[in-house]
């Protein structure tokens, strides 16, 4: 979108008292469609609805294999992924509009984020820099809609210079203004992403990737032929016994011991499945361990990274690993005696925190807020994505 035409919707939108919004967020293969309808009043929000769509069985392994394999992919599979995607992210939306209530009315804008596919350095000249490649078309999404959309965010923070992360800032801090003291935040997916906000959402002290999520206990799942490939609510996990000398030998990984702040792509852990200290466990004693190293490493790198003196209230867990029972108990046991809780209380849907705070973030801008920029560049380019007009 032209400058121009950028700007004009940005007053048009900043204009409103209220607006409305459809986030749909995408991301690998265990996390689907997400998508929140919701209102925004400043830094008050509400929920209208919500949707969750699975990725189908072929896109799933297309996205996987594109993710986490170096196989090839034809253009003819790629084109009809972009096609699939594009018509799924429609599905999604319409979902979630017809689950709200008729009086809402329509959104006013969509902030889209769509799935990556692939993210790395690429270069010319040997001189490297980090691009990626998405699926979804957001014009056709916009033209179905009726309505802008926002898009393109981790484009965006790569071309200013970042590592292509999700913009969270200042959207972490709002949802962080309904806890009582220091926010200590834990994000449970595929990796386990922690943010430490000051008293009542005063400032973020940190953000950063701390260790393996559920990407380890969901391949070890598999492996234990639980239905789906996945122990979600850690019934199986349950009945083994985490082994204290692989655990220690699994904690020393240099990665997990980097400072803050720093990424990780899920692949990145997978050379710890294979260390020998795991070979002689029974595959409920194998989950169990590495379970208990989602807890430990995240444990160990609040420890190694909070350096205030006033304890969190309370260690907020959202994702999808905050279903496993299993887990959140080693949570418990490693934070104790700071009590392990839902970002539910606090209005937040479990499974949607990282949408919640994305779409936080693009009305805070939409406001004109300041957004940072994670990598702490000076952007390159205006805006926080890439506006699609109708």
């Amino acid at each position: 979108m032209a400058t121009g035409a950028h700007d004009a919707t940005m007053v048009r939108l900043r204009g409103l008292k209220k607006r409305r919004a459809l986030v749909i967020s995408a991301g690998g293969i265990r996390s689907g469609i997400q998508v929140l309808y919701v209102g925004y009043e400043g830094d008050e929000w509400e929920i209208f609805s919500t949707a969750y769509l699975p990725w189908p069985q072929r896109v799933g392994d297309l996205i996987a294999r594109l993710n986490e394999t170096e196989d090839p992919v034809a253009l003819s599979d790629f084109a009809w992924l972009d096609y699939k995607v594009t018509m799924l992210f429609l599905d999604a939306a319409k979902a979630a509009l017809t689950a709200a209530h008729k009086s809402i009315g329509g959104p006013h804008y969509a902030a889209l984020n769509k799935p990556n596919l692939w993210k790395g350095p690429t270069g010319e000249n040997l001189q490297q820099g980090y691009w990626n490649v998405m699926a979804g078309d957001a014009p056709y999404l916009a033209t179905s809609l009726g309505i802008p959309v926002i898009t393109e965010f981790l484009r965006h923070n790569i071309v200013a210079g970042g590592p292509g992360l999700l913009p969270t800032y200042p959207g972490s801090l709002i949802i962080a203004r309904k806890t009582e003291g220091v926010g200590l935040f834990l994000n449970i997916g595929m990796v386990s992403r922690m943010s430490i906000i000051g008293k009542g959402g005063s400032k973020l002290i940190f953000e950063s990737d701390v260790g393996p999520g559920t990407v380890l206990i969901d391949k070890c799942a598999a492996v234990a032929e639980c239905p789906g490939g996945i122990d979600r609510d850690g019934q199986l996990t349950a009945k083994g016994y985490p082994n204290a000398e692989c655990l220690e030998i699994l904690s020393a990984d240099p990665w997990l011991s980097k400072a803050a702040p720093k990424y990780a792509s899920p692949e990145i852990f997978a050379n710890l499945l294979s260390h020998p200290c795991l070979n002689p466990l029974s595959n409920v004693d194998k989950m169990a361990t590495i379970t208990a190293l989602t807890a430990v490493s995240a444990y160990h790198f609040y420890r190694r990274e909070y350096r205030g003196a006033a304890q969190p209230e309370a260690l907020w867990v959202s994702g999808g690993g905050g279903n496993n029972l299993a887990l959140l108990d080693y949570l418990k046991a490693s934070f104790d005696p700071i009590p392990v809780r839902s970002v539910e209380e606090l209005g937040v849907p479990a499974d949607m925190k990282i949408p919640l705070t994305l779409g936080l973030t693009a009305d805070a801008f939409i406001c004109g807020k300041k957004v940072p920029w994670e990598s702490g560049v000076t952007p390159k380019i205006k805006p926080l994505g890439r506006w699609v007009l109708p």
